[in-house]
């Protein structure tokens, strides 16, 4: 039997701030510079959230990134469905956090890397775990 790689999903702030190079959030980018070994899902709402925010050469380099690692990162386009949205929105997230815990179940995906902001789903009753960019690594044991 063979197991493949732990998938996990990287939070829009993460590709931000990382791309950004914020240095009041270093690990975002520290997280991004790591993507060789990690296995990233991108589902619908984080590419819908990177196309509003970032800069073209921002975009630009966030494309690269994802050519570069393409074998390591899985940019998945699929809606889901909006009573799975509306079940995270009644566990108290707002929108955009509950479309993004909608599609890491839909993906099966149990692990959210998250900016410095501390947002965890588990404090809105889920099963998914969200790491904040200066933890994430070592506990994908990358750090």
């Amino acid at each position: 039997m063979t197991i493949g790689p732990d998938w996990v999903v990287l939070d829009t702030n993460i590709w931000i701030f990382g791309l950004r190079h914020q240095p009041e959030q270093p690990a975002c980018a520290q997280v991004l510079q790591h993507l060789p070994q990690l296995h990233v899902k991108i589902p619908r709402q984080v590419l819908r959230e990177l196309q509003a925010n970032p800069r073209q050469d921002e975009m630009r380099e966030c494309f690269r990134l994802l050519h570069r690692h393409a074998g390591h990162t899985d940019m998945r386009w699929e809606q889901v469905e909006l009573a799975r949205i509306r079940t995270y929105q009644r566990l108290g997230c707002k929108l955009g956090d509950a479309a993004v815990a909608a599609h890491l179940e839909a993906l099966g995906v149990g692990t959210l890397g998250v900016g410095e902001s501390g947002f965890s789903l588990r404090d809105h009753g889920t099963t998914i775990s969200g790491v904040e960019g200066s933890g994430f690594l070592a506990r994908a044991g990358r750090g």
